[in-house]
């Protein structure tokens, strides 16, 4: 029984493709590599079986059973990295063994100073699987599992992206190695799409929704349709400033409620204003006019909590979902509540969180990311951009979201326990996304949902150090190690960059 089995399509690759991958597999670091090349011509198929691999790599045309414990689908051309597979035997070795691994890789960039440049994956994110193939082409996987999803001749000849749906499917455990596993062979580090993998993949999933291929990311959008209208109830805390947006003075809670009224596709919701005490009664008469009996006050005359204040107008609705909103926020597209609320279809979905933008249009946040402080991600970039992998053109799970728009299942809420009065200013989004991944739920972004998010218009956040601490002390371990990020990447910046000082690192992570 060999150690790993290789598994490459070789139907249309040449020669130097299958002498590269050959090479590499040499010294992947395993001395027993059984390595199957299909639909070789069979003078490839020899010129490869005669190559010198110190009888480390056996070359083979066919494999009617498999007789090694894990498959490794193989792209001709491609590399495993030098020793890479001496990292995959220490997670394999694990108690809790996984049955599928993928992990970073290398593209060449033709550029002599920095031949390669990196790609840098996060950790397991079944809806980011969806869009696109982000675990990349090489999966190293049980030899169960493969015989479970349709063998492996079967699993061999499909497209990569239906492939890896097929197996993550079935697999109970997916790990993620922080490691370069494969050096690829096209310069091209996003990552593929297939539209008919994705549809296929939603109806075995039960997932009801309509798929669009977008050809300048490449991905596949997941658009659920909306078969049922939840109630929601919209949370606003508000002392009814006035500030200048776009030129013109304007009360800040007016706007957004009008928005919601005016410009909202889904209509299926009721406004709670949680109202400070010196907030204005003609701005209440305002939003009472706006609203009519589809909005309530809430009066509040406490210290201010923002925590608190949200909480009291979760617990003044009854409504399915709870959807907590800035009162310096305005919708950009009309169908921002519609495409949240559509992914509550999917029990396992916690809190939806859209992309906000500021004044300027530029991104105000994208998510959250851990590195090790919390950052909302590409903040005052530009929403144009893409990202390395383009990150930030798909639905993707996050470890947290900004409480200025998120939409939330109530029972979740109540669940978690609301957000923690403890952190009366900031970080009570942040430890309330990780208290509700902790009971099982999702909190998922996603970048086809944009709102205006005016931030310092109402007041001038500040970095309370009682409130750092009591972060740090409650989620430390997770603050440290993101798994949505990866601990390959520059720390303590707010965009994805490779570990690297160089303007190259620099200008990939700005694509």
């Amino acid at each position: 029984m060999s150690e790993f089995l290789v598994a490459t399509d070789a139907q249309h690759a040449t020669l130097d493709d299958l002498v590269a991958t050959h090479k590499s597999l040499v010294v992947a670091g395993s001395k027993d590599i059984l390595w199957l090349v299909s639909g070789a011509l069979p003078d490839a198929l020899t010129h490869l079986q005669r190559r010198w691999s110190f009888r480390r790599v056996r070359v083979v045309a066919s494999s009617q059973t498999i007789t090694s414990k894990f498959v490794i689908f193989l792209n001709a051309g491609d590399a495993l990295q030098r020793e890479s597979l001496m990292n995959v035997r220490e997670i394999l070795a694990q108690t809790d063994r996984p049955d599928m691994v993928y992990g970073d890789s290398a593209t060449p960039t033709m550029v002599k100073a920095e031949p390669f440049s990196f790609v840098r994956r996060p950790g397991w994110s079944p809806e980011r699987l969806r869009s696109h193939c982000y675990v990349g082409e090489t999966l190293i996987v049980a030899a169960d599992l493969v015989e479970k999803c349709g063998g492996l001749v079967d699993l061999l000849n499909r497209h990569a992206h239906d492939r890896a749906l097929r197996l993550s499917e079935a697999a109970s455990k997916i790990v993620r190695m922080p490691e370069v596993l494969t050096v690829a062979k096209s310069g091209d580090s996003r990552p593929s799409a297939n539209l008919a993998a994705v549809v296929e993949h939603c109806a075995r999933q039960n997932i009801d929704a309509d798929c669009e291929f977008q050809p300048g990311v490449p991905s596949v959008r997941v658009m659920r349709k909306l078969n049922k209208q939840p109630s929601v109830a919209v949370i606003v805390p508000t002392r009814g400033t006035s500030a200048e947006v776009f030129g013109k003075q304007r009360v800040l809670v007016v706007e957004a409620v009008r928005s919601l009224f005016e410009k909202s596709t889904y209509q299926n919701f009721e406004v709670v204003i949680v109202a400070d005490a010196p907030t204005p009664p003609s701005v209440l008469e305002s939003l009472k006019k706006i609203g009519g009996n589809r909005l309530k006050v809430v009066d509040y005359d406490r210290p201010f909590n923002f925590a608190e204040k949200n909480n009291l107008g979760a617990m003044s609705s009854e409504s399915d979902l709870i959807l907590l909103l800035n009162d310096d926020t305005e919708i950009i597209t009309a169908e921002a509540l519609e495409i949240m609320v559509a992914m509550f279809n999917d029990p396992t979905v916690g809190v939806v969180g859209p992309m906000l933008l500021f004044e300027d249009s530029t991104i105000q946040s994208a998510g959250h990311i851990f590195s090790p402080d919390p950052t909302d991600l590409y903040r005052a970039r530009s929403p144009e951009t893409a990202g390395p992998q383009n990150l930030l053109k798909v639905q993707r799970e996050v470890s947290s979201l900004i409480a200025a728009c998120a939409l939330i299942r109530r029972d979740v809420f109540e669940k978690v326990g609301g957000l923690c009065m403890g952190f009366p200013g900031n970080w009570n989004d942040i430890d309330f996304c990780l208290k509700v991944q902790l009971a099982g739920y999702r909190a998922v972004f996603t970048p086809h949902a944009h709102l205006f998010h005016f931030e310092s218009k109402t007041r001038v956040a500040k970095r309370v150090e009682a409130e750092v601490a009591k972060l740090g002390a409650r989620w430390g371990s997770v603050l440290n190690d993101d798994p949505y990020f990866n601990p390959k990447l520059q720390r303590y910046t707010n965009i994805w960059k490779t570990d690297s000082t160089s303007k190259q690192t620099l200008d990939e992570a700005l694509i």
